[in-house]
């Protein structure tokens, strides 16, 4: 799977790997302005006990920043807090502690229990998460059919990671049977939402003409336009894209290659700007 970079955030904390590890350490950043990175106004929505405002705090204390030294365990008290006042993006922080062994031993199982909660809840970024430790059988048995569910779960939220995980099972053949032009369309689903690694998956298969026919000029256009919309956290990806790019643009006659170009700039009116994945909650 391609998973969410598991990260802590302010209002905005989560996220599981690719292989469970690769996204672990991101850290979100908050929105200027808003109230809750603003320490004096942090302590009067405590007065409240807002739990985004608990959340933010268990954030100082996991990057040991605003004055606090890091600690894990302090961080998790607030989160505790906060979750038990029903706010998911501080449920998936404790989830990422459990995974990771951040204030606590290392346990998936916790981490699942946490990010059920969740994902129970109707949060995106949780049931990413969820069907991520399906699909590795980490703290669970391996099963790849309710990885699917959960993923699908996530794409109906309008979420594009769990778009690219629907459509990774269904050319894996992973808890369904194999399915390329199923695969495709969530891949395109996925990357006409701006999730750049969906377009490579979309323009790999349509290079290797594996789902029907194969559009050289398409591929050319989504790996170039995925190019473009990398973000740091895509490097694989984006050297993935590079090297494909690079196999692929001697085959094209001058012809086809104005018609790739031409092509870009259609899907890049088209297809959505790239938004940094919420890795573990919203930012309202």
């Amino acid at each position: 799977m391609k998973a969410l970079a598991l990260v802590l955030c302010l209002p905005l904390l989560g996220a599981l790997p690719a292989s469970a590890a690769d996204q672990e350490e991101t850290f979100t950043t908050p929105e200027d302005g808003a109230d809750y990175i603003n320490g004096h106004k942090l302590s009067k929505l405590m007065e409240r006990s807002d739990p985004k405002a608990a959340t933010n705090i268990g954030w100082l204390y996991a990057r040991g920043q605003g004055g606090v030294k890091q600690d894990y365990e302090e961080a998790m008290k607030w989160w505790r807090f906060a979750a038990s006042r029903g706010y998911t993006p501080a449920m998936n922080n404790l989830g990422l502690m459990h995974a990771n062994g951040h204030g606590v031993a290392q346990s998936h199982e916790e981490a699942l229990k946490w990010w059920m909660r969740a994902a129970e809840r109707g949060d995106a970024w949780a049931m990413n998460a969820v069907g991520d430790l399906y699909e590795n059988g980490q703290g669970t048995p391996q099963d790849y059919e309710l990885a699917l569910t959960w993923y699908r779960e996530a794409a109906r939220e309008g979420d594009v990671l769990g778009m690219w995980n629907v459509g990774h099972l269904y050319e894996q053949g992973l808890g369904t049977t194999v399915d390329l032009a199923e695969a495709m369309d969530w891949y395109r689903r996925s990357a006409e939402s701006g999730y750049a690694p969906a377009m490579l998956s979309l323009g790999r298969l349509l290079a290797e003409g594996k789902a029907g026919s194969r559009d050289e000029v398409e591929a050319h256009a989504l790996l170039s336009l995925a190019a473009q919309r990398f973000t740091e956290e895509d490097a694989a990806d984006a050297e993935a894209n590079r090297e494909l790019l690079e196999r692929l643009t001697p085959r094209l006659s001058a012809e086809q290659r104005k018609a790739a170009q031409e092509r870009l700039g259609v899907l890049s009116q088209q297809y959505r700007k790239p938004e940094k994945l919420k890795d573990g909650a919203s930012s309202t």
